[in-house]
């Protein structure tokens, strides 16, 4: 199936440039480690360092996948080749998330360990459900954004300036209660707030799944926005024939 398909030739890009994922995977995330952890790491820290992470490594890698293909001359034959672009695309960035996912979850659990720390996860099984939509969630902002860098000039530019603003609003690590009040109705449209709140809940046994909840209806929304965006970039590259000048 293409969706598979592309999902592993991604993987095998991301493995062969393996300096960038080691940046991303685990440098990224030991430097937040190194950063944030007092003696006794918290749990929640923990995973704020992981979806802080995940985040900046989405902008750098899924969501910048048309536009390296664009830059590398394989744009055309993605968009207009016999297979579904939609699937290859959605292949890629499932691919990017699922594999940055685990070495950034490697690295945290290999850090923990190493430091002779603990991180005690009072429920597992919801936990694991909440590291699952993190990967979903990868994908659909990979696919949203994706599109979005490649409509604007400025792709580079949107992704250095979608990292930091997003990790503030979301509360990871400094909590949404202590921003000014006119940025927090901007945290409720970021997943990953919703997302942290529910991994730290059941990591402490009271998991929160009306955060569940709305997590996942904002992964549905960035999907939907994602279709409306690859809609546009589809007309540009089959209809305008303007893509590849823009």
């Amino acid at each position: 199936m293409i969706f598979f398909a592309a999902m592993r030739h991604q993987m095998a890009l991301m493995r062969a440039s393996w300096q960038f994922l080691v940046l991303l995977g685990v440098l990224q995330p030991v430097v937040y480690l190194l950063i944030v952890l007092s003696k006794v790491p918290a749990t929640e820290t923990v995973t704020a360092v992981m979806l802080m992470s995940f985040w900046g490594s989405t902008v750098w890698s899924g969501a910048g996948i048309l536009r390296r293909e664009k830059m590398e001359g394989t744009l055309a034959p993605t968009m207009l080749g016999v297979r579904d672009p939609r699937l290859v695309l959605l292949g890629k960035t499932t691919g990017a998330s699922l594999l940055i996912l685990a070495v950034i979850s490697v690295t945290v659990a290999a850090f923990v360990l190493l430091s002779g720390r603990s991180m005690a996860i009072a429920l597992p099984f919801w936990f694991g459900v909440g590291l699952a939509l993190v990967a979903v969630t990868g994908t659909a902002a990979g696919f949203l954004l994706s599109c979005l860098f490649l409509l604007s000039r400025y792709g580079p530019q949107l992704s250095a300036l979608a990292v930091a603003p997003v990790t503030l609003l979301s509360g990871l690590l400094i909590p949404v209660s202590m921003l000014p009040g006119w940025t927090r109705p901007l945290s409720w449209v970021i997943n990953l707030r919703w997302v942290q709140e529910f991994l730290a809940g059941a990591a402490r046994g009271t998991p929160d799944f009306a955060a569940l909840g709305l997590a996942g209806a904002l992964t549905v929304v960035y999907f939907v926005l994602g279709a409306f965006a690859f809609q546009r970039v589809t007309v540009l590259a089959r209809k305008e024939g303007t893509l590849d000048l823009s």
